[in-house]
């Protein structure tokens, strides 16, 4: 089963997240809901899906938040929706290490 390894903010105000292992675009679901999980609080508003590319638009406590996957990269990252500093991302930070 995939698991989170790690989740780091970065000076870009994106939250990074990897996984345990290799993933494509099939696994996209199963990757979101081991992220969600850890977010109790949160409301998925939108889901699109791109050739490569997918993303979820949710709330966090009150906060809007993008959840991107780039799977020709294998990259995952969580970033506020009007790109401003966002304190819910050290939130989710704290939760996805627990």
């Amino acid at each position: 089963m995939q698991q989170i390894q790690t989740a780091k903010l970065d000076n870009n105000n994106l939250l990074l997240i990897s996984f345990t292992r290799g993933w494509d675009q099939d696994d996209i679901n199963l990757l979101s809901q081991c992220i969600f999980k850890h977010l109790p609080e949160h409301q998925i508003k939108e889901h699109i899906q791109g050739a490569d590319r997918e993303y979820f638009r949710f709330t966090f406590n009150d906060e809007y938040l993008v959840l991107q996957f780039e799977s020709y990269s294998e990259s995952c990252w969580i970033e506020p929706e009007d790109q401003l500093n966002s304190q819910q991302l050290q939130k989710i930070n704290s939760l996805l290490n627990n």
